[in-house]
């Protein structure tokens, strides 16, 4: 298997093994929380942040 193949399956494989945890849940739980709350991030933030990654080559 090639590495690009096993780099998809090993993040498949650590998706598996978290989806259904309790932890996993309570995050997802808080987050979506923080977001009714109304912390959140607009588009326009989202693509500067994205820019600026990418011209540090991150």
């Amino acid at each position: 298997m090639p590495p690009s193949e096993r780099v998809v399956l090993s993040a498949y494989l650590r998706h598996l093994a978290r989806r259904d945890s309790a932890a996993n849940q309570q995050s997802l739980d808080a987050a979506a929380a923080r977001m009714e709350a109304g912390e959140k991030v607009s588009r326009a933030q989202l693509v500067r942040l994205h820019e600026s990654l990418k011209s540090e080559g991150v």
